[in-house]
């Protein structure tokens, strides 16, 4: 008797029928089409362990067919299958079947597609060895993967030399080559290869073309090309139609993107969700989300569904409009509708609130999201840090970078670009540093934005030199730097008076064909005035009139200031004229400028009067506003006044600011009113105010001024506990006040406790301040012993040290003494200070005297400042003279 076959035997069996196995794997490939790569390698298996009849190669190229375009295009998570899928095609070699051209066609294409044309040609060159010919197709799989590849010359090539091999070039060969020319941005060579075509292009020819064009914002061509196609009798379909409304939206041409609509539907071509989107986009970018809102509805009485993607733009265009309510009832349509709220919903709702400064209800949506289990992607964080950095919030932004990256997502570059701008903004600049270097560490390139805003960062903070060298490394990274680049290093070298260099490099902007801007322009003339040079400005304005480059307000401002820091505040004043006679509109700046002209010059009623001025014509005064009077009435002893306009800024909604509380306290110091001050300190810490370095020192000036040793000796006793507080100007303020109240042992006390701790250094006026009060209190021996030890110490004499030492000298009738330090002076081409000249004046005029200490005194005459040729009045009566004219 037979043994019946067990379950495993019968299966084994049925496996090694071959035509059982290509039943199974035919009827896998057509129901699923996309096989997971497990069953297609355990397939694979099994049709090569087949026999009888060994199973034929068409159904090796239907499971080939099946993998491959599993993996086409290759992703992140496919890429990985290459190898495995490619070492199929050897394991059929062993096997002993025959690939035939389908089989290496299907490998050439995968080969291409997966970015591995060398490979293609490989395996191409490999099937001409074994005898088979190539087909259209398989040069068609190679055009593409050359293309793949970025060698859109080579497919040129290849495409060019196909007549040669025996084939003509169909559509799909030139439309391949056409669309690669098209994405390297040579459509000009795109168009010559349609121009050449031995065959009939089709609506994807010039559905390519078109688009190119249209991303160049060459829409006259664009349109030709699209009449040129339709006179051809080849029907536009909507992806062309959706091109060239796209296209003349971009560069805001709504009225022929509205008639392309009109013309595509009077056609009969029924506009799909792609064209609506198009359109209600551009009204909400526009603030017409209303009339986009209305398109919603003209969709659907066509009987188009609107997508997740029309609604985001609808969400994006209420939002940015500040209409959040509308925003409720689209999340509720969108519910009805069967729409899930997505990762792009929430991000554009979040930047809706961030764009109107509500960080704390777009936070809101951000917790939201994650807890309905959408994860946030890179760009909502960035929006968020933006949202934060843009409201001073820059600390919370830094925190939440670290949650991005504790979450795994990676930051890019504009997240990061996002995150150093905030941090330069708040002159963080060192921390904006590191996190430029954290960013090339991450293997990301910076931009010309990441340079230009680090540079800005730089630049404020006074570190030119530094901003120079990164603009050079910028350059030398091959970045081209713009015009934003160039004005914002021109304007730093500008704020710390190195004019000359900022003139090379606007001379080096214009050799690369930069045209200077009135920001450009603007930062020069800071610059030029700065140094007093009038006439080079007058020459710079007469530049810009020839370049018909029109003075803006900042430019006003910027010489009005000027001439208010001279004291030609008149002329100041006439500027504002000019400025409404131009029709530019004053600033608040503007009138803030003249307050502090005529507060300077000790015209505070009329600064007052500009400051009604201003209020009269509708203007809101800032703190700065308030600052500059209180600081101007402080300055002159109208305490009284200062204190009012204090008291009121509250009552006007404006916040009183550390600088605010300075001006005051100082001013009340130095009128005699401690009390007063104190009152102010009290309030200043209720307020919730930190008291910095600044604050303590005014404090400390106050109440040594005002003969409060003690107190001021308290108070340096609780500063000096926290010694990132402390610095050389905290204990020159004592010295000098424990001088001025006779109390000599204290201040060399305190003088010695400098010279035994490393925490504080003297410097220059330490030292000044010591000698001056040792000669004051005749104490020449000890002034002697402490100006040859701080020689010795490698310390130079500066010009205010000695500009002291002869004047305190003089005052103590030690003429012999000074004679020695002034030719001590002269030796080192000190010039001498208006004060230390006028002592010099009292002591030659004494009877009987005059002729001899003539004698003793050197030549200065070569050490003075030489007068200006040009006579500033006249320089500035001809400046404004231009810009009225």
């Amino acid at each position: 008797m037979k043994k019946k076959p067990t379950a495993s035997s019968s299966s084994s069996s049925y496996f090694l029928c071959g035509g059982n196995v290509e039943r199974l794997v035919r009827e896998r490939c057509r129901s699923e089409k996309h096989l997971p790569m497990e069953e297609a390698l355990h397939l694979f298996d099994k049709l090569t362990a087949a026999k009888h009849p060994k199973p034929e190669v068409s159904t090796y190229n239907i499971l080939f067919a099946s993998v491959t375009r599993k993996n086409n295009p290759p992703t992140t998570s496919s890429s990985k299958f290459f190898p495995t899928i490619f070492s199929l095609l050897n394991k059929l070699y062993r096997s002993g079947a025959v690939p035939d051209t389908v089989t290496y066609g299907i490998f050439i294409d995968f080969c291409g597609r997966s970015n591995n044309v060398d490979l293609a040609f490989a395996v191409f060159s490999c099937m001409l060895r074994r005898g088979w010919s190539p087909n259209i197709i398989i040069l068609n799989s190679l055009l593409r993967g050359l293309c793949v590849k970025k060698r859109y010359s080579a497919a040129a090539q290849m495409l060019d030399k196909m007549p040669q091999l025996g084939f003509v070039p169909n559509v799909v060969s030139y439309n391949t080559v056409i669309k690669g020319h098209c994405e390297s941005g040579n459509t000009d060579l795109a168009i010559d290869v349609l121009r050449k075509m031995d065959t009939t292009p089709d609506v994807f020819t010039y559905g390519t073309v078109i688009n190119a064009r249209c991303r160049q914002g060459n829409m006259s061509s664009a349109s030709e090309l699209f009449e040129e196609m339709v006179s051809m009798g080849i029907q536009p379909n909507v992806v062309t139609y959706n091109t060239i409304i796209r296209g003349h939206l971009v560069i805001g041409r709504w009225k022929e993107a509205s008639g392309i609509f009109k013309e595509m539907v009077d056609r009969g071509l029924a506009p799909d969700a792609v064209t609506f989107n198009t359109l209600m986009d551009y009204l909400c970018k526009q603030g017409k989300t209303i009339e986009a809102h209305k398109l919603l509805y003209l969709m659907v009485e066509r009987g188009e569904k609107p997508t997740e993607i029309t609604y985001n733009v609808l969400l994006h265009g209420y939002c940015l409009e500040g209409r959040f309510e509308k925003v409720d009832e689209l999340l509720s349509s969108m519910s009805r509708e069967g729409l899930r709220h997505d990762v792009r919903s929430y991000t554009v709702m979040i930047d809706g609130y961030c764009k109107n400064q509500k960080v704390d209800e777009a936070m809101d949506v951000f917790k939201k999201m994650q807890q309905e289990g959408v994860q946030p992607v890179t760009i909502t964080y960035s929006i968020l840090l933006d949202g934060l950095c843009k409201i001073g919030k820059v600390e919370e932004a830094e925190d939440f970078f670290r949650q991005m990256v504790t979450q795994g997502l990676s930051p890019d570059v504009i997240t990061y670009n996002t995150l150093i701008d905030g941090l330069c903004k708040i002159e963080k600049v060192e921390e904006a540093e590191d996190l430029f270097r954290q960013m090339v560490a991450q293997g990301l390139s910076p931009n010309i934005i990441t340079y230009t805003t680090l540079i800005d960062g730089l630049c404020k903070i006074e570190k030119v030199e530094e901003a120079e060298d990164l603009f050079r490394q910028m350059v030398t990274q091959g970045l081209s730097p713009n015009i934003i680049a160039y004005n914002t290093l021109i304007d730093g070298l500008c704020k710390i008076e190195k004019v000359v260099e900022a003139e090379d490099l606007f001379r080096q902007m214009v050799t690369q064909d930069f045209s200077p801007d009135i920001i450009t322009y603007t930062s020069l003339i800071s610059g030029l005035l700065k140094l007093g040079k009038w006439e080079a400005t007058s020459r710079l304005l007469e530049e810009m009139k020839d370049q018909g480059i029109e003075l803006n307000v900042v430019t006003f401002n910027t010489i009005m200031d000027a001439l208010c820091k001279e004291g030609m505040v008149g002329k100041g004043y006439k500027l504002l004229d000019v400025m409404i006679q131009r029709g530019l509109e004053p600033d608040v700046v503007t009138y803030s400028t003249l307050m502090d002209g005529y507060c300077l010059i000790q015209e505070t009623s009329k600064a007052f009067k500009v400051f009604e001025l201003m209020l009269s014509r509708g203007y809101k005064p800032s703190t700065v506003t308030y600052n500059i009077l209180i600081n101007g009435f402080c300055m002159w002893g109208k305490v009284d006044r200062a204190r009012h306009l204090f008291d009121e800024m509250p009552c006007k909604g404006l916040q009183q600011t550390l600088a605010t509380y300075n001006i005051m306290l100082d001013g009340l110091y130095q009128a005699g009113r401690v009390a007063d001050a104190k009152e102010i300190q009290d309030k200043m810490i209720a307020s919730g105010t930190s008291l910095e370095l600044q604050t303590y020192h005014i404090i400390l000036h106050g109440l040594c001024k005002n003969h409060h040793i003690d107190e001021a000796m308290n108070l340096f006793s609780t500063i000096s506990c926290q010694k990132e507080k402390v610095e050389a100007r905290t204990f020159n303020i004592l010295i000098q006040g424990m001088f001025q109240a006779g109390k000599v042992n204290a201040a060399r006390n305190l003088f010695n406790s400098i010279l035994a701790n490393d925490v504080v250094s003297p410097d220059v006026l330490t030292y000044t301040i010591m000698m001056k009060g040792l000669i004051k209190e005749g104490l020449l021996d000890e002034f002697d012993e402490l100006f040859l030890s701080v020689k010795k110490d490698g310390y130079s004499s500066e010009s205010v040290m000695l500009n002291a030492i002869v004047k305190g000298l003089l005052e103590k009738g030690e003429v012999n003494r000074a004679m020695g330090f002034l030719a001590e002076m002269d030796k080192s081409k000190f010039s001498l200070e208006a004060s230390t000249a006028a002592s010099i004046v009292d002591l030659v005029s004494k009877d009987g005297q005059c002729h001899h200490y003539m004698k003793m005194l050197p030549d200065f005459s070569q050490h003075c400042a030489k007068s200006n040729e040009i006579n500033i009045d006249s320089s500035t009566s001809s400046l404004i003279h231009k810009i009225s004219g």
